[in-house]
């Protein structure tokens, strides 16, 4: 008798990847373990753990490799977007609101870029 199972999907080459996702697209359990994974990487004692903890939201997120291999989460405040991104995407932004950096995703910055506190 034959058993019939699941058919894996293929890897897509890295060219064809994206290089940001949108976390609330993405199924509850896949969220679950990325928001793990950027925690885990938040509190890792040392930068081999970091990358490691990295790696895993990266692959679970399915987005193309980034230079460095680190991914953030947009902060954007005006619209809390969850869009994760390549840390070094040129086309991000970063801005200091008077106590922290709130990074912006490609879009944010595009749309609605955050300004420097004075």
């Amino acid at each position: 008798m034959s058993v019939i199972t699941a058919a894996r999907i293929p890897r897509q080459p890295t060219n064809q990847q994206p290089t940001q996702v949108d976390l609330t697209e993405l199924p509850e359990d896949t969220r679950q373990l990325i928001e793990h994974a950027l925690e885990a990487a938040r509190n890792a004692p040392d930068n081999d753990v970091y990358f490691d903890h990295m790696t895993t939201a990266i692959t679970a997120a399915g987005i193309r490799q980034p230079r460095h291999g680190e991914i953030v989460r947009c902060g954007c405040t005006s619209c809390h977007c969850d869009v994760l991104y390549d840390v070094d995407d040129p086309d991000a932004w970063l801005y200091n609101d008077g106590a922290h950096e709130i990074p912006q995703c490609p879009g944010c910055a595009d749309e609605h870029p955050g300004t420097n506190a004075e």
